[in-house]
């Protein structure tokens, strides 16, 4: 009798066991299936990597692991910058203008993905970056911007990769043209000097001279040009006094300029300068 107890109590065992086994089984089972069918949307908690992001009157899914897009981006037309960073975060640096100071704008960004997570992309290869303001509103039409992955590529804006984004100071304009603006795109204890004209002086290209070194002012501008703009004669040199001379056909100049460590000076040519 206690022999017949025993195996009766050892099968209840065993299918106490058996039945905690399949039943850990479908849970995990259930798990794994919970897992796989996510959905990616705003109001639910998103995994490492993806946040988001508000614009445009909307809110929208996104990831940030974007690597191409990590580092610095300048827009030399509309004067801005982008600071991407790999934690989602980063700074628009709005460059000073004639009328306005030069401001930084902290943002959050990512690229916008699918409902399963995966970056939704164009036939031609195209991702849309989205942007929102950590500091107030932003410019609408920096809020979505079009990339393209493989080549790097902006679309709507001429964005390059820089070194830098700087402070976005343009300097102080003078009646002589003269301005200067801090970057940290220089090697250190160097400055640079941009020589640039306001109008065509009748007289072709002009030959910049300083520091043993020469090239050509090639083109005129309506307004003061960002630093290094083609078109300007631009030198990157240690910083110190220097003495310039500029010539064309009918104009020369001859004057000292100095060059800061970490800044960048704009001098304009004019036609009283002979």
């Amino acid at each position: 009798m206690k022999k017949k107890h025993y195996i009766w109590t050892k099968i209840t065992i065993i299918l106490i066991m058996l039945f905690s086994f399949i039943n850990h089984s479908c849970v995990k089972d259930e798990a794994t299936d919970s897992s796989t069918n996510k959905e990616f949307r705003c109001g639910t908690t998103l995994p490492i990597g993806y946040q988001c992001i508000s614009f445009g009157g909307e809110s929208a899914p996104t990831t940030y692991d974007i690597p191409e897009l990590i580092g610095y981006w300048d827009e030399n037309i509309s004067d801005f910058c982008i600071q991407y960073k790999s934690d989602g975060t980063g700074v628009i640096t709005f460059k000073a203008s004639a009328f306005t100071k030069a401001t930084t704008q902290r943002i959050k960004w990512g690229a916008l993905i699918t409902s399963k997570g995966a970056v939704e992309t164009s036939n031609t290869g195209i991702i849309r970056i989205v942007h929102q303001s950590l500091e107030g509103s932003l410019d609408p039409q920096i809020a979505l911007l079009a990339f393209k992955r493989s080549t790097k590529e902006w679309y709507g804006y001429d964005l390059k990769r820089v070194a830098a984004c700087g402070t976005g100071n343009s300097g102080n304009g003078g009646s002589d043209g003269n301005g200067s603006g801090n970057t940290n795109a220089y090697p250190s204890g160097s400055g640079a000097i941009s020589f640039w004209t306001k109008t065509d002086l009748g007289c072709g290209n002009i030959t910049v001279s300083i520091g043993g070194q020469s090239k050509l002012i090639s083109q005129y501008f309506g307004t003061m040009p960002n630093c290094g703009a083609d078109g300007t004669a631009t030198f990157i040199l240690p910083a110190g006094n220097y003495t310039f001379s500029g010539s064309c056909v009918n104009i020369t100049w001859n004057s000292t300029v100095t060059i800061s460590a970490g800044v960048c000076t704009r001098m304009q040519l004019t036609s009283n300068k002979k």
